[in-house]
């Protein structure tokens, strides 16, 4: 794995150099837009929607639309101040909450925390300290130049993962939603939805989740691909590598080896 991030975390005057990883990744096989007649990728300009022209990446401003049709201009420069701790790479504790009083609807990604030269044994004794207190560390880090909340807790194999957290306001309110406020199930209906839950109650296993979905377009692509696989005869220049190739089949066809 490569690490996305690497610092300190800050427990009381204890400083633990530590890196992040990306905890989870994407599998599913990647699609790419085709034109059917070539069997070529698809390549995208960036185009002007006002005059049309083909927009170059010089000429690229990034705006945010405060009314309908209004842009204000935002300089790259106006993005760094206004993210003015980008370069603090400190993980800082604010708290020990309890794991059950943090509703996993703030959640966003999960990483994994790992320690470096001379931080292995804070790190465990964070890691135990929390585990006996049965609490998780509510921090707060600087992720891609962007302050985040986040959750710090025990995991699997002496280790720590980490979980970036949605700002309060940036959680929606279910008042709007249509409820059934008004419903009361009775009580025989109670019981026998519980002991429906009872019947499939039991731990959480992963390994008997497997993605159905992706293995069913796996194993379609790889039909496919057995029965008629696209030969695909790339531009001349767009593969560094594949054009030296080239170069040295057709001298070779000439007798000359290089």
């Amino acid at each position: 794995m490569r690490s996305i991030w690497q610092g300190t975390l800050a427990f009381g005057l204890v400083s633990i150099p530590v890196k992040l990883y990306s905890a989870s990744e994407d599998k599913d096989p990647r699609m790419h837009y085709l034109h059917r007649e070539c069997m070529q990728p698809v390549r995208y300009k960036k185009v002007c929607s006002a005059c049309g022209s083909e927009v170059s990446e010089g000429e690229l401003a990034l705006g945010h639309e405060y009314a309908p049709g209004q842009y204000v201009l935002v300089e790259k420069q106006e993005l760094d101040e206004v993210s003015a701790d980008g370069k603090d790479r400190r993980i800082e504790i604010l708290q020990f909450p309890r794991a059950e009083e943090l509703d996993a609807v703030y959640f966003m990604k999960p990483y994994y925390l790992e320690p470096q030269a001379g931080g292995h044994r804070a790190y465990q004794l964070l890691r135990r300290s929390l585990e006996g207190a049965q609490r998780v560390a509510l921090c707060r880090l600087v992720l891609r130049k962007r302050p985040r909340l986040a959750t710090l807790r025990p995991y699997t194999g002496q280790a720590m993962a980490l979980e970036t957290m949605h700002a309060p306001d940036e959680v929606r309110d279910v008042t709007d939603l249509e409820l059934g406020d008004d419903v009361t199930p009775s009580e025989p209906e109670l019981r026998l939805a519980q002991a429906l839950i009872d019947t499939l109650a039991g731990p959480f296993v992963p390994q008997d989740h497997p993605d159905a979905y992706r293995e069913r377009l796996t194993t379609l692509i790889e039909r496919k691909a057995a029965e008629a696989p696209a030969t695909i005869e790339r531009p001349v220049g767009e593969d560094m590598g594949d054009l030296l190739e080239r170069l040295r089949a057709s001298l070779e066809t000439e007798g000359v080896h290089v």
